[in-house]
């Protein structure tokens, strides 16, 4: 006897029907739709399941249903996979070459390989293995540039139809969605064993209909293969779960003979596989990929399947929750008469309980009043939901993942590992951005290994900058932290480098500077590597950084090494680097920057100054982080030059004259000279309106607590006609935009005041009416 069991991968109610099924009449063997050389892995999902194979010679239970003997069965284990959890198979030679099968609590497959496991029935994976698949996935890549010719030229409804077959029927019943037709029809609602036969004649008839992909006429010659052989060793009653697509290929095998399935699958390469379980996620599981496409709603889903008497009304309690919890109102009364309105619009629709879609429209309607963004806030969490599953550490896995875990585990790290919600690291009510110390040795561990997991591309954690005093003084770091199920396959493609995390890191850190060639690319190399404390990579970064940058002749690469160099210098204690090279190499950068940087920023575009402005300015905060005195020597001499030179961009010589001013350098009366002549009618005002977006860079209290510089550019501005004063107004907004409220608030009260200089002026002809007038121009001018 063979039962097929056509269902919707991940489908609550599809679960239902086939639990239905099997405990009606329990099989033989149960043989699911999933790669063959993911067949191991059944041994770990449950602690009475074994992998072997059972021949129908195996003892029989009261029930009648055969099991293996007792000697065959494996220890109990004291760990289980709880799902969701996907089976990972891989080439491990070609880590592009991988396939993920996930499953949900939800999901059939995972419902009858639990039933099946519980009674001691064998279970075996039918689906053509991953070994063939990813050997055709090469033969075929031509083939599938015909195929997207092929689709190019089939009309609107063909391409329809080729892509979502269901989608006909869903039309014909009156959705434009064949998802949300399918879940009304077989999800939602509680189905009867024998909904499978009427699902085998539907996509029958859809199938005469289309022609199938050679792959899936593979896949099910490989199935085919699979229930005869199941036959042939003598299970008399064979139950087969698959997607539903498949079942009219499986029916009658009579019509199928054996040869042609042979000649459908000889001359494959194998390609040797892998295969393990990983952790997956709710998040992970609307995506397009394994089997059954996306679940637009997984949390809905575990709700139908676990509550689905009551889902509507957990569904919308947790909507309350939620809401709560972002500080929103979401009383009692909300939620009942949400729960009221959406069995009243599923009544009006002929529906036999709400769906996802009633449940938002009476949540939005009763709850959010009428906004929909309220709903947004949520919904990723309401919708989706934020589960991840687990995998015990008996399951197999490369040494540098074993390593992961364990420092995860000593670093304290172990509730934001396996989480996919952002959350910032060591968060509290008081601090919600948290931040770890680096000054002691818990805060130490943490940032290394998040450093070095950034530097092997597995990015759980993203560093954060903040506002300077909330670092304490360079000694804090900030991190957000999300996992990814992803993680699995990247850490698995670097277990090459290595076994644990330090070796793995530092072996690809070197093969990296070996194929580095550029000057700035290496210097973040560096600051990567200070941050990840791999003092062995260091040393030879250091050696590579210096023989590049003596090899350089682009002043603008050097400028941009300094900046990593000098953090190393000044916190390098705090990670207890040694300098003394890094040091060195910074003797040799800056003499040469100061050289080659008043050439290097001559007879530039706007855009090119705009750039080579961002460069001087950190530069310079480089070097005052420094502060030595033979560097700073050199640097001011290097600024007066480009200060003084007519053929420099405005911006970049008002920096210049910014800069020397603050350090003292150069005096309010050389000061105001410069700005004279940069404000003189001679310079167009265009120009004029860079050199001060360039001296004004950082700070207006310099405008404020020098009233010679005010009147100067008090003075400029008042004499510029409305032609001009309209093409610098943008600019100079820009610049007194970055500016303090309370500096640009104190600028208003001066420009109110009228001009003010160390020695008082009488104007005869001063006339307050007229001074009125430019007010509004002022206002302009200041953006307030």
């Amino acid at each position: 006897m063979l039962h097929l069991l056509g269902i919707r991968h991940h489908g609550p109610g599809s679960s239902k029907a086939v639990l239905k099924a099997l405990a009606a009449d329990p099989p033989d063997v149960l043989l699911i739709e999933a790669p063959a050389d993911a067949e191991g892995l059944l041994r770990f999902l449950s602690p009475l399941f074994s992998l072997q194979s059972i021949s129908p010679q195996s003892a029989v239970h009261s029930e009648g249903i055969r099991t293996q003997p007792e000697e065959q069965r494996p220890v109990p284990n004291t760990e289980y996979l709880i799902p969701p959890v996907a089976a990972l198979i891989y080439n491990p030679k070609d880590l592009r070459q991988a396939g993920y099968l996930p499953f949900a609590a939800f999901s059939p497959e995972w419902q009858a390989m639990q039933f099946a496991v519980e009674r001691g029935i064998p279970v075996r994976f039918m689906d053509l293995p991953m070994t063939l698949q990813f050997a055709l996935d090469e033969m075929e890549k031509n083939e599938q540039q015909n195929e997207i010719e092929l689709f190019k030229k089939m009309s609107p409804e063909e391409r329809l139809f080729r892509r979502d077959p269901m989608a006909h029927l869903a039309k014909l019943a009156g959705y434009s969605d064949s998802e949300r037709w399918w879940e009304v029809m077989f999800e939602a609602v509680e189905n009867e064993a024998e909904i499978f036969a009427s699902l085998r004649e539907m996509t029958a008839a859809l199938r005469n209909e289309t022609e199938e992909p050679k792959r899936t006429l593979q896949r099910e010659a490989y199935m085919r293969q699979t229930i005869r052989k199941a036959k042939k060793e003598g299970f008399g009653n064979i139950a087969v779960v698959c997607g539903a697509w498949h079942v009219p290929a499986l029916f009658d095998l009579k019509k199928y003979k054996a040869s042609h399935d042979a000649a459908l699958l000889r001359g494959i390469k194998k390609i040797k596989t892998t295969a393990t379980w990983i952790p997956w996620s709710y998040d992970r599981l609307t995506f397009d990929s394994g089997y059954g496409a996306g679940v637009v709603s997984p949390a809905w889903y575990e709700l139908l399947f676990s509550q689905k008497k009551e889902a509507a009304t957990r569904w919308m309690i947790n909507v309350a929750r939620l809401f709560r919890e972002e500080d929103l109102d979401a009383s009692s009364a909300h939620v009942i008469e949400a729960i009221r309105l959406s069995e009243t619009l599923a009544a009006l629709r002929g529906l036999a309980v709400p769906g996802i879609g009633e449940l938002k429209e009476a949540a939005v309607t009763c709850i959010c009043e009428g906004s929909p963004e309220k709903l947004e806030l949520i919904e990723n969490k309401l919708v989706t939901g934020n589960k991840v599953g687990s995998v015990p550490d008996i399951i197999p896995s490369v040494p540098l993942q074993k390593d992961i875990e364990k420092t995860v585990k000593s670093a304290r790290l172990k509730k934001y590992w396996e989480n996919t919600d952002e959350q910032w690291l060591g968060a509290t009510a008081a601090k919600p951005q948290g931040g770890i110390d680096l000054r002691s040795d818990a805060g130490k561990m943490k940032s290394h290994l998040l450093h070095r997991l950034n530097l092997l591309d597995i990015n759980w954690g993203q560093m954060v900058e903040l506002n300077r005093h909330q670092s304490a003084g360079g000694f804090t770091e900030f991190w957000k932290l999300q996992w990814s199920p992803e993680f699995a396959v990247r850490i698995i493609e670097m277990a090459v480098w290595g076994n644990t995390v330090e070796e793995a890191c530092a072996n690809f850190l070197l093969k990296k500077t070996e194929e580095t060639t550029a000057l700035p690319a290496l210097t973040q190399l560096v600051k990567k590597t200070l941050n990840a404390h791999l003092p062995a990579a260091f040393d030879i970064l250091l050696k590579k950084l210096e023989d590049l940058a003596a090899l350089s002749s682009d002043v603008y690469h050097l400028m941009d090494a300094l900046p990593p160099l000098v953090q190393v210098l000044k916190y390098g204690n705090t990670r207890g680097t040694d300098v003394g090279t890094v040091e060195k190499v910074v003797g040799h950068l800056v003499p040469r920057i100061c050289i080659g940087l008043p050439a290097a920023v001559a007879n530039l575009d706007e855009d090119a100054s705009a750039d080579a402005f961002k460069n001087l300015q950190q530069t310079n905060r480089a070097l005052g982080m420094l502060n030595d005195e033979n560097f700073n020597r050199q640097w001011f001499q290097t600024l007066q030059s480009i200060a003084a030179d007519q053929q420099v961009n405005g911006i970049l010589s008002g920096a210049c004259t910014r800069i020397l001013f603050d350090k003292k350098i150069m005096t309010e009366e050389a000061t105001a000279t410069r700005m004279r002549y940069a404000l003189s009618p001679s310079s167009a005002p265009l120009e004029a309106a860079q050199w001060l977006e360039g001296f004004l860079v950082g700070s207006g209290l310099l405008l404020l607590h020098n009233r010679s510089l005010w009147n100067l550019l008090d003075g400029w501005v008042e004499e510029l006609n409305d032609d001009s004063f309209s093409d610098v107004l943008a600019l100079l907004r820009r610049t007194f935009s970055k500016f303090s409220p309370p500096e640009r608030q104190r600028m208003m009260a001066l420009a109110k005041q009228g001009k003010t200089e160390k020695k008082k002026r009488e104007f005869a002809d001063y006339e307050e009416d007229r001074a009125k007038v430019v007010l509004p121009v002022v206002r302009a001018l200041l953006g307030i």
